[in-house]
């Protein structure tokens, strides 16, 4: 017995000095990619994990607001937010670096003998919209872009693909498909298949979360089969703004005719509040003698030169659907209501599609299964809808299953005015996405513009994130989105509205809760509202 007690004395006495050894702190560096964080003072390893400054979080492409009780409230670019609790070291605060990473995302790996982390960025998703890509990473990395054999590549360094979608169909003009992998240990690569040749400009100089390359003619050369690119990129082809020319159709459409020198490159963004429609005209120049001539009621235009060329603002009585087309040296935008607009929602026919159902669960959760919430968000927008003297129809009143093509079959055989399919999201991480998302048919006008017009409605009234409205080509038609494309050349405008993540416990007990669901219902109702009416969305 007297033995084993001195055994455990002496046991004590050395877990007491592991331990001590362990709560000392030792400089630590952190490499983000290749590249050390220049940090003052000087980030720690504790024995458990490295912690760093504060000033680490907007080099990773994150903003915080200091809640007073040693927490900070940290929002990452990619839009989810969290909480992160600090550590005074020698009186500095500190942010361990693990709740950082999968806050934002990322990877990390600890060199023991260097005392050294390393942060890779995750490249999380891609968009393809108005021939512009995008591809959205955990935090700022650095791209460079080429052109070989009929593709254009896009090396993202120092980051892991952690995308689920490995090959997204475009079905543009020129791009046919997108393709997602891993070129090395280190940089992940989109690959653009086009369909003919075109020309390219990798528009983010820098480092960004969001990589921007623009795709078309008149960019740089077209990729030959056999040929190597230069090295350095030609800039945009420059050109001059001559005149802008706004052409009355009727009461309620105008066309916009902007002549230029040269044929132009062009690229749009859509508001609903305020409704607006922005035309960028990158690289191009204001002549001196370029005026405004004609107007239209519904419609004031503004001019202005900004960094990257000029840019035509046309602020919109309403919300109106537009396409543009570059046709030589004219670049027209027609500009005309939406599908279905006018008069009031009453009496407008409503196809509410609930996703998923029977053996199809969805998402799952917490004990919660996706199917369910659709459903009784369907049945709450209906009951809304009701209200306003609209007429409703849901795909499903019960668990049952419907294959993707059957549901919008069901709008068609009604001759809905439109048609809304409820989903809820869910990713590979849980708890690290937040918000909204909703998404429109290719670049379909009038799907275009509902789809902003219910996302600005369901953001505003339930004040979610805001994940931002998306063209179906972000992600593969195998998806449950391709429930979006049988609506094309029917007339009825649809939208697929992800309602939040069920494998977000705060987006959870918000889908739960029948107060929350009220708001996103009268939220999508504001919107269908601003389409329709023309009402402003508050």
């Amino acid at each position: 017995m007297i033995r084993v007690m001195r055994y455990l004395a002496l046991l004590v006495v050395c877990l007491g000095m592991f331990s001590c050894a362990w709560a000392e702190t030792v400089p630590a560096r952190i490499l983000i990619g290749t590249s050390e964080a220049p940090l003052a003072p000087t980030p720690v390893f504790d024995g458990a994990g490295v912690l760093a400054p504060l000033q680490i979080l907007p080099m990773l492409g994150a903003s915080y607001v200091d809640s007073g009780n040693g927490n900070l409230i940290v929002a990452a670019a990619g839009g989810q937010s969290g909480t992160i609790e600090t550590v005074s070291v020698n009186g500095a605060r500190m942010v361990p670096m693990d709740k950082v990473v999968t806050l934002i995302g990322g990877e990390r790996s600890w060199n023991a003998a260097k005392r050294t982390l390393t942060l890779l960025a995750h490249l999380d998703s891609v968009e393809f919209d108005n021939d512009t890509l995008k591809i959205n990473c955990s935090f700022p990395v650095h791209a460079t872009a080429k052109a070989w054999g009929g593709k254009i590549m896009v090396d993202v360094a120092n980051t892991k693909l952690a995308s689920e979608a490995k090959e997204v169909y475009i079905g543009a003009v020129t791009v046919a498909k997108a393709r997602l992998g891993q070129f090395d240990s280190t940089t992940a690569r989109v690959v653009l298949d086009l369909n003919k040749p075109t020309g390219y400009n990798l528009e983010t100089s820098g480092s960004a979360a969001q990589i921007v390359l623009k795709v078309g003619d008149g960019l740089t050369p077209a990729p030959t089969p056999n040929t190597q690119p230069a090295a350095k990129q030609p800039s945009a082809r420059s050109f001059t703004v001559t005149g802008i020319a706004i052409q009355t159709v009727n009461e309620r459409s105008f066309n916009v005719a902007i002549a230029t020198s040269g044929r132009a490159t062009a690229t749009t963004a859509l508001s609903v509040t305020p409704p607006e429609i922005r035309i960028d005209l990158p690289a191009a120049q204001l002549g001196d003698s370029c005026t405004v001539t004609g107007s239209h009621a519904l419609v004031k235009p503004e001019l202005t030169k900004i960094a990257s060329g000029v840019r035509l603002s046309l602020r919109l009585s309403r919300p109106m659907a537009y396409s543009v087309e570059v046709r030589g040296t004219e670049t027209m935008v027609y500009v005309r209501p939406p599908d279905h607009s006018g008069g009031t929602l009453a009496g407008k026919i409503v196809v509410i599609d609930p996703g998923h159902g029977g053996k199809e669960s969805g998402a799952q959760a917490g004990g919660s299964r996706e199917k369910n919430i659709n459903l009784e968000i369907a049945k709450d927008l209906a009951a809304a809808l009701t209200k306003q003297g609209a007429r409703t129809m849901l795909t499903r009143y019960t668990d049952s299953q419907m294959g993707l093509a059957a549901r919008p079959e069901v709008a068609i055989d009604a001759g809905a005015d439109f048609f809304i399919s409820v989903h809820c999201n869910s990713n590979i991480t849980p708890g690290s996405a937040t918000g909204i998302e909703t998404y429109y048919h290719m670049q379909e006008a009038s799907p275009k513009l509902l789809a902003y017009a219910i996302h600005d409605g369901v953001c505003k009234f339930t004040g979610m994130c805001d994940r931002h409205p998306r063209s179906d080509r972000t992600l593969p038609y195998m998806t449950g989105l391709g429930v979006l494309r049988r609506l094309t050349n029917t007339g009825i405008p649809g939208v697929l509205l992800e309602c939040g993540y069920v494998n977000n416990s705060s987006d959870r007990t918000k889908l739960l809760d029948a107060s929350h669901r009220a708001k996103l219902a009268a939220g999508i109702v504001a919107g269908l509202k601003a389409y329709v009416q023309g009402t402003p969305i508050q």
